[in-house]
């Protein structure tokens, strides 16, 4: 149960980060930038806060911050590419 709990937490904080971050970039790049720079910074930003928790969920306790953030923001700019 804590762990479904954990999960819609980060989610919804990955996704609250995303939009403002994304909306932030997007006053000073290009959109196509911007979106996948607001992705990366905020899956980095919650999988790091993540891990100052106690006891965080064993999918998260050994990723790392900023590869799962490069890699979320490369995702998003693939996609991006493929669908647009």
């Amino acid at each position: 149960m804590i762990q479904i709990v954990f999960f819609l937490i980060g989610a919804v904080l990955t996704g609250f980060l995303t939009v403002f971050l994304a909306r932030f970039f997007g006053h000073f790049v290009w959109e196509v930038v911007a979106v996948p720079a607001g992705v990366g910074l905020a899956v980095c930003t919650t999988l790091w806060l993540s891990q100052l928790v106690a006891h965080p969920p064993f999918m998260l306790s050994g990723t790392s911050p900023l590869i799962a953030g490069f890699c979320a923001a490369l995702g998003v700019h693939v996609s991006r590419v493929w669908l647009g």
